[in-house]
C-alpha cells in the first residue's frame, strides 16, 4: 500500500518554491500577462509625463500669464482619457488571468481528487479536501489577477518618479527618498509575521468547512439523538479558532499596515520643507515645485500598495503552498508500467496469501488465502471486525495489499490499468452514493451507452420496478443529493440496478440489502440470482436471507477464512457459521 509523504498532511512546499509554481500558472497565460504589463507600463508613462505637462504649463503660461495654456490642458485631458482607459484595460486582463488560474488549480485539484486512492480519503476530513478547492484559491485569484501586476506597476512608478525627479532636482530628490528604509525595513518585517498566521487562518477554516459539512450530512443522527447543542458548540468552537487566528492576523496588520501608509507622507514634509525653500531662494520654480509635490502624491498609494500587496502574497502563498503540497506530496496508486489485460469471459478472483493494513497498522487481512471461481457466487461471513469489506475493497483496487496478492482472471490486480479494472468490477455498498440527477441518470451513471430495455431488466431483477411509478416522474424524477428523497432500501435497490447494468464481469455486494424488510429482501435474492449469472460475485452480508444466493460461504474471523462451504452444511457443522446464523435459520 503506497505512504503518503506525511500520514496526515504533507508539509508545505516552501515559500519561494510554491512562487515559482505560481509563475508557472501565470506564464500558461502569458499573452494576458503580457499584455497587463504592457497597460502597466503605459500607465505608468502617462501618470510620469502629466506632471511634467503641468510644470511646463506652470511656468510657461500661469507664470508668464500667457495663452498658451489651452493646449496643455487639452492635452491633460485627454492624457487623463487614455490613463482611465489603459486602467481599464489593464484590471480587465490580470483579472482574466486570475479567474483562468483559479479555475486551472481547482481542476487541478479535482482531476487529483479522483486519482488519488480511498486512503488519501480515511485520512482526510471532507471540510479540509473542500477547502483546498474553495477557501485556498480566492487568495491566490486575487494575488494573480491583481497583486502582481499592481505591484510590478506600482514599482515602474516609483522607478520612474524618481527618474524624473533625479532628473529635475537631484538633492531634493535625494530627500524625497527620506522614508525607503524604515518602509523596507516595515515591509519586510511584516512580511516575516504574518506569512505564518496566514498559513494557520487557511487551516482553520478548513475545519469549519469540516464541521459545517459533518452538520449538515449527519442531519438525521443529530436531530434524532438531540445533539445540536453538542454540534452547535463544536462548530462554535472551531469557528472562535478562527476568529482568534483572524484577530491575531489584523492584529499584526493594524500595527505595521498604518505605518506603510503614513511613511510615505514623511517624503512629502521634505519636499514641502526643503522644496518650499529652493522656491523661495529662486533654485527651483513655482512649476518643478508642484511637479515633486504632484509625482510624490501619486507615489503614495504605489508605496502604501506595496504593503498592502505583501500581504496579499503571503495569504496567497500559504494558500497555494497547501494545495501544492496535496498535488504533489500525494501519491495516486502506481499505474502498471508494462499493463496486462484482463482475459476474455467470466473471470475467477483469488487472493493469495493477502495481508492488508490501514496506514501500516495492525493487520486487518493476515495471509488470508481464498479462491472464487469464474461465475461462482461467494458470500463472505463473519463478526464485525473480522475483515469483510477490506477483503471486497482490494478488488477493485481501491488499496493495495500490503502483503501477498490479488488476482483477476489470473492476473495481479497491481498489473492492470485501474480504468480497466474497475470497468470489469462492479461494486455495491452499504450506503450506496446517488447523484443529484434524474433516476435514469443514476442507473446508467457505469454505461451511458446501455440499451433502455437492459435498464428495465436490471431494474426488474433489483426490485427498483417496485417503487418506481410512486415516483412524481418516474424514471425522469429528479433525485436529490446523496439520494435523499429515497429510502435506504430505495437507494440499495438503484445501486445494485446501477451495478448490473453496468455488465461487468465481477460484482462485489456490501451488505448490499441491510436496508430492505427480510421478506422484501428474500423476494430480491430469488430475482438476482438469475441476474448475476456467469458473474464472478462476492457478497458480503450479516443475514442469512441474502447468503441464500449464494454457492458457496466463507467464514471470516481475524481476517483469515475458517471456514468454507455451502450454507447449508455449514449450518450442520455448527460452527462459527451457525453460531453466526443458527437462530436466523432456526425462526
Amino acid at each position: 500500500m503506497p505512504e503518503f509523504a506525511n500520514p496526515v498532511d504533507p508539509p508545505d512546499i516552501g515559500l519561494l518554491p510554491t512562487f515559482r509554481r505560481l509563475l508557472r500558472l501565470w506564464w500558461g497565460e502569458r499573452r494576458l500577462g503580457f499584455v497587463g504589463l504592457a497597460f502597466a507600463l503605459a500607465y505608468t508613462l502617462i501618470s510620469t509625463t502629466i506632471p511634467l505637462l503641468m510644470q511646463q504649463a506652470i511656468d510657461h503660461a500661469i507664470v508668464r500669464r500667457s495663452q498658451a495654456l489651452w493646449p496643455y490642458l487639452l492635452l491633460i485631458l485627454a492624457l487623463g482619457s487614455v490613463r482611465f482607459l489603459v486602467n481599464f484595460l489593464r484590471r480587465y486582463a490580470t483579472a482574466r488571468i486570475g479567474i483562468r488560474i483559479e479555475a486551472r488549480m481547482r481542476e487541478m485539484l479535482y482531476s487529483a481528487y479522483l486519482r488519488y486512492p480511498r486512503a488519501f480519503y480515511d485520512r482526510h476530513a471532507t471540510g479540509q479536501v473542500l477547502s483546498r478547492a474553495t477557501n485556498d484559491l480566492y487568495p491566490i485569484r486575487y494575488f494573480i489577477g491583481w497583486g502582481l501586476v499592481q505591484g510590478m506597476q506600482s514599482v515602474m512608478m516609483i522607478v520612474g518618479a524618481s527618474v524624473v525627479l533625479v532628473v529635475v532636482d537631484a538633492r531634493l530628490a535625494l530627500y524625497t527618498a527620506i522614508a525607503m528604509p524604515p518602509i523596507t525595513v516595515l515591509a519586510l518585517r511584516f512580511a516575516r509575521r504574518v506569512s505564518p498566521i496566514s498559513r494557520e487562518v487557511q487551516e482553520r477554516k478548513g475545519d469549519v468547512t469540516e464541521a459545517a459539512d459533518e452538520a449538515v450530512v449527519g442531519i438525521e443522527m443529530v436531530q434524532a439523538f438531540g445533539r445540536e447543542d453538542d454540534v452547535r458548540e463544536r462548530f462554535g468552537g472551531k469557528a472562535t479558532a478562527v476568529r482568534d487566528t483572524v484577530l491575531r492576523q489584523a492584529g499584526v496588520e493594524a500595527r505595521h499596515l498604518p505605518g506603510l501608509y503614513y511613511l510615505p507622507a514623511l517624503s512629502i514634509a521634505a519636499v514641502v520643507y526643503f522644496g518650499g525653500r529652493q522656491v523661495i531662494g529662486g533654485h527651483l520654480s513655482i512649476g518643478q515645485f508642484v511637479l515633486f509635490e504632484t509625482l510624490l502624491l501619486q507615489l503614495v498609494w504605489p508605496l502604501e500598495a506595496l504593503g498592502w500587496i505583501t500581504n496579499l502574497a503571503q495569504r496567497a502563498l500559504a494558500s497555494a503552498g497547501r494545495s501544492f503540497a496535496w498535488l504533489e506530496g500525494i501519491e495516486p496508486l502506481p499505474e502498471p508500467a508494462e499493463p496486462r489485460h484482463l482475459p476474455e469471459g467470466p473471470l475467477p478472483v483469488r487472493y493469495e496469501a493477502v495481508r492488508f493494513a490501514y496506514g501500516g497498522e495492525v493487520d486487518v487481512l493476515r495471509d488470508l488465502d481464498l479462491a472464487v471461481d469464474a461465475g461462482e457466487i461467494v458470500a463472505v461471513c463473519g463478526p464485525t471486525g473480522s475483515g469483510k469489506t477490506s477483503l471486497l475493497d482490494l478488488l477493485p483496487r481501491f488499496y493495495d495489499p500490503t502483503g501477498g496478492r490479488v488476482l483477476v482472471g489470473g492476473v495481479d490486480t497491481r498489473d492492470v490499468r485501474i480504468q480497466e479494472l474497475r470497468g470489469a468490477v462492479a461494486l455495491v455498498t452499504q450506503r450506496p452514493v446517488l447523484f443529484s440527477a434524474l433516476l435514469r441518470e443514476n442507473l446508467t451513471a457505469g454505461r451511458e451507452d446501455a440499451d433502455w430495455d437492459d435498464v428495465l431488466a436490471a431494474c426488474e431483477a433489483a426490485g427498483v420496478d417496485a417503487f418506481v411509478d410512486e415516483l412524481p416522474n418516474g424514471y425522469d424524477t429528479l433525485i436529490g443529493e446523496r439520494g435523499i428523497n429515497l429510502s435506504g432500501g430505495q437507494r440499495q435497490r438503484v445501486a445494485l440496478a446501477r451495478a448490473l447494468v453496468t455488465g461487468a464481469r465481477v460484482v462485489v455486494l456490501d451488505d448490499p440489502l441491510s436496508s430492505v424488510d427480510t421478506l422484501t429482501e428474500r423476494r430480491l435474492v430469488r430475482r438476482l440470482r438469475p441476474a448475476l449469472a456467469g458473474r464472478t460475485v462476492l457478497v458480503a452480508t450479516q443475514r442469512l436471507s441474502t447468503v441464500e444466493i449464494a454457492d458457496r460461504a466463507v467464514v471470516l474471523v481475524d481476517g483469515r477464512v475458517v471456514e468454507s462451504g455451502r450454507p447449508a452444511d455449514l449450518l450442520r457443522a455448527g460452527g462459527t457459521f451457525a453460531a453466526l446464523f443458527g437462530e436466523e435459520a432456526a425462526a
